[in-house]
């Protein structure tokens, strides 16, 4: 499975669509005022960035691909404003919160928190894994970049036995936008739902603007 692909619809739907089919980029019209919803997104291939734009509706998703040889990266968006890979996630200047909460209709009725740890992307040289063929010669293939080590808190993999135990915390992830607004993000899945169960399909439930 090497193609990165969105499924997005409210969450009443999610059930009728197939897992893993290939969807071409969706946009539509900006000035719809409440988004909110569920987006699924293949994101297995470790080659790959997936940028959402939540300002539209429904978010719109364009792929990266990143070269092994020198790291670059090809067919990013001018306007985006996170991007998944694999269970890591970066924001495009944004600083991220994460709640107490497990749906973001608990988080709205709450209301925008009046105290809580912010936290912006971190940049590092071996930021994201990009090539896990030599994992049996002892050593991965790693990329610079930056991410955001509080939303990649969703998911725990411990590595340490066979297979990889894998950990999901479905705790709703405030994002404070560049432009000052407010998205809500919550974790749901990270398997398809058909019956391989592959990891690293998301499904995330979202709404944009919050608080506004």
């Amino acid at each position: 499975m090497n193609k990165l692909w969105l499924l997005l619809g409210m969450v009443s739907l999610m059930g009728s669509f197939p897992a893993c089919d290939v969807l071409k980029d969706v946009y539509d019209d900006p000035a719809v005022e409440q988004k909110e919803g569920q987006y699924y997104i293949d994101a297995t291939d470790y080659a790959r960035w997936g940028y959402i734009n939540l300002h539209t509706q429904p978010p719109t998703i364009t792929a990266s691909v990143i070269s092994l040889e020198d790291f670059s990266e090809t067919g990013v968006p001018g306007t985006w404003d996170i991007a998944h890979h694999r269970y890591d996630v970066k924001t495009n200047g944004a600083a991220v919160m994460m709640t107490p909460y497990h749906s973001i209709q608990e988080l709205e009725a709450a209301g925008l928190p009046a105290e809580g740890k912010w936290v912006e992307d971190e940049a590092s040289e071996q930021c994201i894994t990009v090539d896990m063929s030599h994992m049996m010669e002892g050593y991965l293939v790693y990329a610079p970049g930056h991410k955001n080590l509080e939303l990649g808190k969703w998911m725990e993999v411990d590595t340490h036995s066979m297979p990889p135990a894998y950990t999901m915390h479905d705790n709703v992830m405030l994002l404070r936008l560049k432009d000052g607004t407010y998205a809500a993000i919550q974790l749901v899945n990270f398997m398809s739902t058909d019956k391989y169960q592959t990891k690293g399909c998301m499904t995330v439930n979202y709404k944009y603007p919050m608080f506004d």
